[in-house]
């Protein structure tokens, strides 16, 4: 009985083999006889991948906004010129009205665009308007210099003394105020109505470099800007030390000794000179979805310069920042990306840029297909980025990599 009960049927029933038949022949069939009449061949999605590669570029001149930087900058070297305003504000009710009979400024030295050790004379003036806005020029303050000048805004031209900064980039500095009429107004109220105190500009002479010094806006709150002021007590001569400041710096420099071949794409931090890039060869195929863009230019290193700066970032200096731009050519702020430094594979270092919604934006707007890059640390260093432009070799022209599918 063991034995029969263990035994197995050597063949299976006809019906259960028919069965078995149908289902393997339905599953190995090709998918038209189930996925053709319910799915049409048209909506499996095809992802495509395009370069385009740019059919333009210049080199533009925008409005540098230094009123936030880590450093101001000063000096004169070559045709490179940096002016700085810097102003203290906000004193103690205890310091109004104090017969003030000198002053000092103290800075901490930063940064040298030019030789490291080149003395730098300034002439430091009473500055007469507010200039902490963002329409402040290089002009505003240059016109303002001109001799006999009737324009005479911004600073007081019979005002000025004579000085002479000696630093190297860790050094720090003291500058003399000689105008005691001007401190005792300075501190004659908290309520500036009359616009007594609008701080001090700073205009360089030639020099054979540029410097640059901690702001108020430092990490390090020991190399902000402090301002000792030597005032009369009941316990006799005093100094009081202040900390709490404001400043910028506008410049200037030779458009040609910046873009010397239109061949290529100038970008030069400290003046604000920023590459724009076209792209009018971008599909013309709509409506598609855009799944990724990459964006990547392409260094040209003989024809770059780099001096960077000293602080402790997260990022290296050398690094550009991407902006869309509105029909003026100025960036907008509907985009904007910090680049990713690569090498190709002839040693070339390439910058690349995540544009996925950059390139949404040239779908929805076909007249604006263009994109500008500035200098990651544009207000701190007067970095040269020089790419290649749209007529180099096919392999060094800035190009978006585009991967997209027709629109279902």
């Amino acid at each position: 009985m063991r034995g029969k009960n263990l035994k197995l049927p050597r063949l299976l029933p006809p019906f259960c083999m028919a069965v078995i038949l149908f289902l393997f022949y339905g599953c190995n069939d090709g998918p038209d006889s189930v996925g053709a009449g319910t799915q049409p061949s048209g909506d499996f999605g095809v992802i495509q991948v395009d370069t385009l590669y740019a059919t333009g570029h210049s080199s533009l001149k925008t409005h540098l906004y230094s009123s936030t930087s880590k450093i101001f900058m000063l000096g004169k070297y070559k045709s490179y010129e940096a002016w700085a305003c810097l102003g203290f504000a906000t004193w103690p009710d205890s310091m109004i009205g104090v017969t003030v009979t000198g002053a000092t400024i103290r800075l901490r030295s930063a940064y040298h665009f030019g030789r490291p050790m080149s003395s730098l004379p300034v002439n430091i003036y009473r500055a007469r308007a507010n200039w902490s806005g963002t329409t402040l020029t290089f002009d505003s303050l240059y016109l303002n210099s001109a001799p006999q000048s009737v324009y005479g805004y911004y600073y007081d031209i019979n005002s000025g003394h004579s000085a002479t900064i000696q630093a190297g980039d860790t050094d720090w500095v003291t500058i003399s105020i000689q105008d005691t009429s001007m401190l005792r107004e300075w501190f004659s109220t908290n309520t500036d109505t009359l616009e007594l105190n609008s701080g001090l500009v700073i205009r360089p002479d030639p020099s054979n470099a540029i410097r640059g010094f901690y702001t108020y806006y430092s990490a390090d709150t020991s190399y902000m800007p402090a301002l000792y002021v030597n005032y009369i007590s009941e316990n006799g001569i005093q100094t009081y030390e202040h900390k709490i400041s404001y400043s910028r710096f506008v410049t200037t420099a030779d458009y040609a000794s910046i873009v010397s071949d239109p061949k290529l794409v100038y970008i030069q931090s400290g003046i604000s000179y920023r590459g724009l890039i076209s792209f009018d060869s971008l599909l013309s195929v709509w409506p598609v979805s855009i799944h990724r863009a990459v964006l990547e230019v392409t260094l040209n290193k003989e024809k770059s310069s780099s001096s960077f700066s000293p602080f402790s970032i997260p990022f290296s200096n050398d690094s550009l920042y991407a902006f869309s731009v509105g029909q003026d050519s100025t960036a907008d702020g509907s985009y904007y990306a910090l680049c990713k430094n690569t090498t190709d594979s002839y040693g070339n270092t390439v910058y690349s840029f995540e544009a996925a919604s950059l390139a949404n934006l040239w779908h929805n707007n076909f007249l604006i297909r263009k994109v500008t890059l500035s200098g990651y640390s544009e207000s701190t260093t007067f970095d040269l980025f020089t790419l290649y432009g749209e007529a180099a070799e096919k392999n060094l022209r800035p190009r978006i990599i585009i991967t997209y599918s027709a629109k279902r």
